[in-house]
């Protein structure tokens, strides 16, 4: 059976060597990082915890949202004596975390095929495997099931465009989920899901939305940051692409000419497009201060302060008046709907917000948050929110009240997790 598989891992890096080539000369920004996409990772000793002596725990989010709604959950395994490896498949979500946890071992995740995943695992040796959302890798689950690492999902998550895809893959699906120890899902329908997907009812339970649990601190501003946002009246848009930025500038436009004095902050998700956004600011004639080469400047009123560095965005949030999320004004699906909620802000988004669904309706429900149809759209509730104190106070104290209904989501994916590795025989370290 192994020399199957091997067989058939050889044919399959065989086939991708090519596309793999192709992929990495037609986009230099992914050779980033290759090297631990090959499972090429720093070898681990964990210090053990809590929780049972041993090697560290894995925890894998796919990109900025997951690995910020996973921060706390880090947080509380490391209070707990714990040893910590986490993985991203972005390196934006990798430098994130790296900003948050310094001195937590942080890498990219290997590509899923079985002598990436086989290399990744050998030179981690974690004692679980903890993925958050819907990272369900079946390469990357069945390898960590043969080597006896427990599998668990926290926050588990199956949008409404994701199930129907898994269903249509049901008996490669069934095998994968089956493999999985243990399920903590977002919310009742997303536990049925997994249970019609193959996994055992008995394993999966509701254990809630990691990034509807509210933070204990608001993170710090840096100074230099603060001292040159001033006073000034901010708008923030947060991880903008490419066509959302130039409806931020329009709608910075519409404020000047209701009478409002305000800046924006501009934070695209993908900083290596800041070039060219901030040569379009500077055609505009607005005044233009980058975040990664601030001196004394102030940011005044109509201007626009660029924000092209990682893992200051949930800072920068509690100094806005109002908020916009970015990949929902064009059809990327969205980010993280809820930061700005935590921050006390109101916060706007478009209507493409499939990979957001669940937070975008509950904020629609409790009013913290506003669904807009086009830029003209969001323009005109920027406006309007600006000049209306009893609007934004309104907004803020639903966001607060829904964020708190919602609390318990961290305790309860600790419960579940501390719970499988009881199960583990002895806790020793995976073979």
């Amino acid at each position: 059976m192994r020399a199957a598989s091997h067989s058939l891992a050889a044919f399959s890096a065989i086939v991708a060597a090519p596309i793999a080539a192709a992929a990495l000369a037609a986009r230099p920004d992914w050779r980033e990082g290759f090297g631990e996409r090959l499972g090429w990772l720093p070898l681990t000793a964990g210090a053990g915890g809590s929780f049972g002596a041993g090697a560290p725990l894995w925890i894998h989010g796919a990109s900025v949202g997951e690995v910020v709604a996973a921060s706390r959950l880090v947080e509380e395994l490391l209070g707990a004596g714990e040893s910590v490896v986490v993985s991203t498949t972005t390196t934006s979500g990798r430098a994130v975390m790296r900003h948050r946890f310094p001195h937590v071992p942080c890498h990219l995740a290997p590509l899923d095929h079985a002598w990436t995943a086989a290399a990744a695992l050998r030179r981690v040796a974690p004692r679980m495997l903890v993925l958050v959302e819907t990272e369900l890798w079946p390469v990357w689950i069945a390898e960590a099931d043969r080597r006896g690492v427990p599998v668990v999902v926290v926050s588990g998550r199956l949008s409404d465009r994701a199930f129907p895809r898994y269903r249509r893959l049901a008996p490669l699906v069934r095998r994968m989920v089956g493999r999985i120890s243990a399920v903590g899902a977002r919310t009742d329908v997303d536990a049925r899901r997994f249970v019609a997907l193959g996994a055992d009812p008995r394993r999966v339970s509701v254990t809630g939305d990691l990034k509807l649990e509210p933070p204990a601190d608001p993170p710090p501003l840096a100074a230099d940051l603060d001292a040159a946002l001033g006073d000034v009246p901010l708008v923030v848009a947060g991880s903008t692409h490419p066509g959302e930025d130039e409806a931020l500038l329009d709608a910075l436009g519409a404020l000047e000419a209701s009478g409002a004095e305000a800046a924006l902050l501009l934070a695209p998700r993908h900083p290596h497009s800041s070039e060219v956004l901030a040569d379009r600011v500077r055609a505009s004639g607005r005044q233009l201060l980058l975040r990664s080469a601030l001196a004394d400047e102030r940011l005044e009123s109509g201007g626009v302060l660029l924000l092209d560095t990682l893992g200051e965005l949930a800072a920068v949030y509690a100094r806005a008046r109002l908020v916009f999320v970015g990949g929902t004004l064009v059809p990327v699906g969205g980010h993280n709907l809820l930061e700005p909620v935590y921050a006390g802000c109101p916060v706007f988004f478009g209507p493409h917000v499939e990979n957001a669904s669940h937070a975008a309706s509950i904020l629609e429900r409790s009013g913290a948050g506003q669904r807009v149809s086009d830029p003209a759209a969001l323009a005109a509730a920027l406006v309007h929110a600006f000049h209306s104190i009893e609007e934004r106070e309104r907004c803020a104290a639903a966001g607060r009240a829904v964020l708190e209904a919602h609390r318990g989501a961290v305790r309860r994916s600790l419960a579940l997790i501390r719970s499988h590795l009881l199960e583990t025989a002895d806790g020793a370290r995976p073979s």
